[in-house]
């Protein structure tokens, strides 16, 4: 019963996405092609090729959205002292797990996402094995 009702639960809020999302988000700034699954937040998504957009009224919200799922992802942004860094989603790796932390948009603006827990308990399980967190970059488009 318990999965039968996060089943639900979780096909109501990717409906709502659906249909709610693309009214309250500005137009497309970064398209990225992600040939991984990967973790944002509590959300964890198949590899895609996702559109990123800036909610209205909200510039700390970004919607991330591939051809079957979305999330809301909550950010900082950054603003940097120079200009001309290339658009880009950054993850990090342990092992075969990826956690997106940095969206760096065209110009001078950078969103970082939060470490979450999830990935603290990767970086924790990797102590053991020698390896280290890799920093994975795929470049976006405009």
């Amino acid at each position: 019963m318990k999965i039968h009702s996060r089943l639900v639960t979780a096909f109501a809020t990717l409906a709502a996405l659906a249909t709610v999302a693309p009214a309250i988000a500005q137009e497309v700034h970064l398209i990225a092609r992600v040939p991984f699954g990967f973790t944002v937040g509590d959300a964890n998504l198949p590899g895609d090729t996702y559109r990123l957009a800036q909610m209205t009224g909200h510039p700390e919200m970004l919607f991330l959205r591939g051809a079957r799922t979305g999330t809301f992802v909550r950010t900082d942004e950054v603003r940097l002292p120079r200009y001309g860094q290339t658009p880009s989603l950054v993850f990090h790796r342990y092992g075969d797990q990826y956690f997106l932390r940095e969206i760096r948009w065209e110009g001078r603006t950078r969103f970082d996402v939060s470490e979450t827990k999830a990935e603290r308990d990767a970086a924790e399980g990797r102590k053991h094995l020698a390896a280290h967190m890799e920093t994975v970059i795929i470049t976006a488009e405009r």
